[in-house]
């Protein structure tokens, strides 16, 4: 195992030099991203909460059927919120452990390898996103499947 303060020669040296900087811009990009996400799900939150309300002021007797579709809506309005939340805090958890990884390598206390390693094998959490953002999208289409069949044919 090699520490960084181990390699004299800059030819050495350079390229783990631009591995970090490569790797810490996509870690800082990927962040700006959730932040990003966070925004848009803010509207999705807003448009669900209009599309619900104006459903029950539609019908003026709020039957059961509404109420139900209502109640998928703020379901899927919870999952859009919690998949952005998990989005935020999942990468910024891995993006704190890869800054100490940096700043240990800096101080020499990591090898590279070992630094590259735990790099590219951090857990994935992507699983977890994708079953939130598939509730909140079946729960949505469930809604409003289910209020459709509410409003009464002319």
């Amino acid at each position: 195992m090699t520490k960084l303060n181990e390699y004299k020669e800059q030819a050495q040296l350079e390229p783990k030099s631009r591995y970090v900087s490569e790797a810490w811009s996509a870690w800082r990009e990927m962040r700006l991203q959730t932040l990003n996400r966070i925004t848009n799900y803010l509207f999705i939150l807003n448009s669900g909460a209009l599309l619900a309300a104006l459903t029950y002021v539609a019908t003026k007797g709020a039957n059961g059927g509404i109420l139900n579709s209502i109640w998928l809506f703020a379901f899927g309005i919870f999952c859009s919120a919690l998949h952005a939340t998990l989005d935020y805090y999942l990468t910024e958890s891995s993006f704190s452990a890869y800054r100490k990884d940096v700043t240990s390598l800096y101080e020499f206390k990591l090898d590279w390898e070992v630094f590259v390693d735990r790099n590219e094998h951090r857990p994935p959490f992507d699983w977890l996103l994708h079953i939130v953002a598939w509730l909140g999208g079946l729960a949505f289409f469930i809604g409003l499947v289910y209020g459709l069949r509410q409003i009464p044919s002319t």
